[in-house]
């Protein structure tokens, strides 16, 4: 007999009482997904699917079940991502999941520190790539890893731009190297770190506008809803920057977006140290 499956995430659902409404809802915060979904995009809008994930063997439990959260990320944000649905898609009961993971805060941190220690710059033989000498070059490399590693993991970004962020020794590492760019370029420890603030500041809030899910078709048609709005009102009058956003789109010209704003950050930030 075919087993129920929860709508929103696809876990496994309880076997019901077989009276009344079937259930569609392994949790209240999966129908609450579902309900600000609907909210948000309408009723037509549908949760992004995720596929199939083989369940991890091998190795450490603990790295295993972390690379299948991020692989459950990775397919369908982080809302997809919950010790339950981690146990059911790792084959496991879920009493199991927290003997190696502690809660969703100490999964998210492990996450993030998986994904960052991968990335080109923390992967050389000797564990740290080869740097360019000159500061301008190392700080472009730099920017630029973290910069790719939001358009592989959006669902990073919600873990590592805010106050209380992860500090795992990859996260760290990541936070060294662009410090010690800094610091090579003439700035005390304690501007390099506001420099390094000012630098990541910007990667992240150029991140904001990765598409979460390339296959969701409602920005085009908000934007072509959008500039038909504008024209009518007039508000395009007078605008000639607004005329060429609409010739522009974010999945095809953000890396453009992205390089042309670093550049000119650096330009500034490497002019001469604040004193």
């Amino acid at each position: 007999m075919l087993s129920a499956r929860c709508v929103e995430c696809e876990a496994d659902l309880p076997v019901g009482a077989g009276r009344g409404r079937p259930r569609r809802y392994c949790s209240r915060r999966c129908q609450a997904r579902a309900y600000r979904r609907r909210r948000e995009h309408g009723p037509t809008s549908t949760p992004r699917r995720i596929r199939d994930l083989p369940a991890p063997t091998g190795g450490d439990p603990r790295h295993r079940l972390v690379a299948l959260a991020v692989d459950l990320a990775d397919a369908g944000g982080l809302d997809a991502v919950s010790l339950r649905v981690l146990a059911q898609r790792g084959g496991l009961p879920a009493h199991a999941v927290y003997r190696h993971v502690r809660n969703r805060a100490d999964l998210l941190a492990a996450m993030a520190e998986q994904v960052t220690a991968t990335s080109p710059t923390a992967t050389s033989p000797t564990g740290t790539a080869p740097q360019p000498r000159d500061p301008r070059q190392r700080l472009e490399r730099l920017a630029g890893d973290e910069w790719a590693m939001y358009r592989r993991h959006p669902w990073l970004l919600a873990i590592l731009a805010t106050d209380r962020p992860p500090t795992g020794p990859a996260v760290l590492a990541m936070v060294d190297r662009v410090v010690a760019a800094f610091t090579s370029a003439g700035y005390d420890p304690a501007e390099a770190f506001r420099a390094y603030l000012a630098l990541s500041g910007y990667i992240q809030g150029m991140a904001l506008l990765i598409r979460r899910d390339p296959g969701d078709t409602t920005y085009h048609a908000w934007w072509s809803a959008t500039r038909t709005r504008l024209e009518r009102t007039g508000r395009t009058r007078d605008r000639q920057w607004l005329a060429a956003a609409g010739q522009t789109r974010p999945d095809t010209d953000l890396d453009t977006w992205f390089l042309f704003g670093l550049r000119g950050l650096l330009d500034g930030l490497l002019r001469r140290p604040a004193r």
